[in-house]
């Protein structure tokens, strides 16, 4: 294993951590927090899980990950929000948002 190899496995790691904090928010809210850290919120760990990912993935771009452009992130972003807009509205159709 490469050491790019080695950080896409962090990568996938970090997603997991983040997938595991937002379960966590979904089932016992955002402003909870685990007994062993009072002071820290499912929703720190969400976003501080996030950032770790965003870490990871900045050293990727280092070990030659190609980053596009800043107008080619924002179309990307901006059609991943439509999508999402888009089958929100079909699942409040649908009856499974309130």
């Amino acid at each position: 294993m490469n050491k790019k190899e080695h950080l896409m496995v962090v990568a996938m790691e970090e997603c997991a951590e983040i997938q595991q904090a937002i379960a966590k928010s979904l089932r016992f809210g955002l402003q909870d927090h685990r007994p062993e850290t009072p002071t820290v919120t499912n929703e720190q760990e969400i976003l501080t899980e996030y950032y770790q990912l965003m870490a990871v993935m900045e050293m990727l771009q280092q070990e030659g990950l190609h980053q596009p452009d800043s107008e080619v992130i924002q179309q990307i972003k901006q059609q991943k929000k439509a999508k999402v807009l888009k089958y929100m509205a079909y699942a409040k159709e649908q009856g499974c948002i309130s």
